[in-house]
């Protein structure tokens, strides 16, 4: 069993959505749990890093189904299926929402505090793809947590993966650029920071061993090929 401890350190202020207003006058309400503090669900990681770890697929050139149009009904399925599962298949890959752990100061001031903590909102004005204007009366605000400090969200993703698969998670949270709404606009974007451990796991603590470990899904005339080319 490896365990993914994933760390999402945020750069710019985000906007994870919320159907429900809690505790916000808001027009784009951000998801919070029952303390008031902002989270990042596990259903909003799964769909990012799902879509992330089809494009590193594509890339060593085997093919995938696609996620919104045509999944794996049958086993094996394809290497994306084996981990994140379809609606017919079993995903091998746990996923938990990511909490809020950082920094360490501003932790500590929410902990001592016995009221939710407030919020902060941003007003945007929507726009007309027809005429490349603002439209008229669209005025609409977002809800911001603590703008201006970098919040770190940790959590962890664990699963019965082989080392081509594990290998294909790491590579795949390295190329997450942002979660949420206003993405375009800013908001959002964050770096990664992912340790493996487990049975199996050894050699995936570097670039050069995640990249071997990926090599093994690339077709077998491709991988002596890019062997000779890195050998010239």
């Amino acid at each position: 069993m490896a365990t993914i401890d994933v760390r999402l350190i945020f750069q710019t202020p985000l906007n994870i959505g919320s159907g429900a207003q809690q505790g916000t006058l808001a027009d784009r309400a951000m998801i919070k749990d029952h303390r008031g503090w902002p989270y990042v669900p596990a259903s909003a990681l799964k769909g990012r890093l799902r879509h992330a770890v089809e494009q590193v697929v594509w890339g060593i050139g085997v093919e995938v189904c696609d996620t919104h149009h045509k999944m794996c009904r049958q086993e094996p399925g394809c290497p994306v299926c084996q981990v994140f599962g379809s609606p017919w298949l079993p995903g091998r890959l746990r996923f938990a929402r990511l909490k809020l752990v950082g920094p360490d100061l501003l932790i500590e001031r929410l902990e001592a505090r016995r009221e939710p903590p407030r919020t902060t909102q941003r007003y945007g004005v929507a726009l007309s793809r027809r005429r490349g204007v603002a439209e008229d009366a669209l005025l609409y605000t977002t809800e911001l947590f603590e703008p201006g400090v970098e919040l770190v969200f940790r959590g962890q993703l664990v699963g019965d993966l082989k080392l081509p698969q594990m290998a294909l998670v790491l590579a795949g949270l390295k190329l997450l650029p942002a979660l949420g709404r206003g993405k375009s606009g800013g908001l959002g974007w964050f770096r990664v920071e992912a340790e493996i451990s487990g049975p199996g796991t050894e050699g995936l603590d570097t670039p050069a061993g995640v990249r071997a470990a990926l090599e093994t899904f690339r077709p077998s005339g491709t991988r002596q090929g890019t062997a000779q080319e890195a050998s010239a």
